[in-house]
C-alpha cells in the first residue's frame, strides 16, 4: 500500500462527514477531492455487501467498454462538426455525456468497493490485468481527443466543457485506482496498478491542458 493511496482513501472516508467541498481549489489533489465530493450522495448506510473480486473486475471492464465506445465519436470530430457543440449537436455532446456516465459508473464502483477484503493472489492478478486493459483503452481515447484539440485553436467555446468533464474524470479515476492499489495483496500488482494510474494521469493532464488552452490561444493571437 502506498502512502498516497492510503491518504486518498482516508479523504474519501472523511468526506462522508462533510457537507460541501469548495470548487475553487486548483491543485491536482484539490481537484481530486472535489471529484470525490460527488460521493457524498453515496455515503448513506446501505444494505448491499462490499464488492467481490469478480465484481471488481466486472466494474473495471465496464469502464473499459465505456471508454471503447467513445473512441468512434472522438474519431469522427472534424473542424465542421466540432463547433456544433454550441447547439448541442455533433460528436462533442455525445463524448461529454459518455464521460459523465463513466464518472457515475466509477463513483458507484468506489462506493461498492468500500470495505472490500484485500484480494488474493489470483484475484489481484485479475484486477491488475483488467486495470492495464482499461488504461490502454482510456489512453487511446484521450490521445484521440488530444489530437483533435488542435483543430479548434480559434473556437474557444469547445474547450471549457470538454476540459471540465475531463477534470471530473481525472479525480474519480484517480480515486478508483488508488483504492484498487490498496486492495492488491502483492507488491508487484500494487506497483502495476499504481504505475498504470500514473501513466493515465499524465495522459489525462495533457488532454485537460489541450482543451483548457483553446480559449487562451485565441486571446493571445
Amino acid at each position: 500500500m502506498t502512502k498516497g493511496s492510503r491518504r486518498a482513501v482516508g479523504y474519501h472516508e472523511d468526506l462522508c462527514e462533510l457537507v460541501f467541498v469548495s470548487g475553487t481549489m486548483a491543485s491536482p489533489t484539490a481537484l481530486r477531492l472535489l471529484a470525490l465530493s460527488a460521493l457524498l450522495l453515496l455515503c448513506a448506510p446501505t444494505t448491499s455487501a462490499s464488492a467481490t473480486p469478480r465484481q471488481l473486475v466486472d466494474s473495471i471492464k465496464r469502464a473499459t467498454q465505456q471508454g471503447q465506445a467513445l473512441q468512434a465519436p472522438a474519431q469522427s470530430i472534424t473542424i465542421i462538426n466540432g463547433p456544433l457543440i454550441v447547439i448541442g449537436q455533433g460528436p462533442f455532446p455525445k463524448i461529454i455525456v459518455g464521460f459523465t456516465e463513466m464518472i457515475t459508473e466509477l463513483t458507484t464502483s468506489i462506493a461498492e468497493a468500500q470495505g472490500a477484503e484485500r484480494l488474493s493472489g489470483a484475484d489481484t492478478t485479475a484486477v491488475a490485468d483488467a486495470v492495464r486493459d482499461m488504461v490502454r483503452v482510456h489512453q487511446a481515447l484521450l490521445n484521440i481527443l488530444i489530437g483533435k484539440a488542435g483543430l479548434f485553436n480559434t473556437v474557444p467555446f469547445i474547450g471549457q466543457p470538454v476540459a471540465e468533464v475531463l477534470r471530473q474524470y481525472e479525480g474519480v479515476i484517480d480515486a478508483y485506482l488508488f483504492q484498487l492499489t490498496d486492495l492488491a495483496s502483492s507488491e508487484a500488482a500494487s506497483k502495476t496498478i499504481s504505475g498504470q494510474q500514473m501513466s493515465l494521469d499524465g495522459t489525462t493532464t495533457i488532454a485537460i491542458n489541450a482543451y483548457s488552452g483553446l480559449g487562451l490561444k485565441l486571446w493571445q493571437q
